[in-house]
């Protein structure tokens, strides 16, 4: 299981936002949905969501407690993204 990249990442509430993490697993794309947990412009945590089947969710819950800093700072750059659009959006 090689971690690729985070895709659509989302507000789905003001303090909690969705994005699809990719996996690489036996040369196939898997996806697995993280829901972050948000104040202000940080990540507090991150949850696992829906998933593909040929991972498990005790795989990625061992991911997330094995790189959760790595992926706060990750999305970090996201997050200021998705919370100026939606600021953006309010103020027109």
């Amino acid at each position: 299981m090689k971690f690729l990249g985070i895709e659509n990442f989302r507000l789905t509430d003001r303090n909690k936002a969705n994005g699809d993490a990719v996996f690489e697993v036996e040369g196939q794309l898997v996806k697995a949905d993280f829901i972050f947990y948000l104040q202000g412009e940080d990540c507090l945590s991150i949850r696992v969501g829906r998933h593909d089947t040929r991972l498990s969710t005790k795989e990625l819950e061992s991911y997330l407690k094995d790189n959760s800093l790595a992926l706060r700072k990750l999305v970090k750059p996201e997050v200021e993204r998705v919370r100026r659009e939606r600021r953006e959006q309010l103020n027109n």
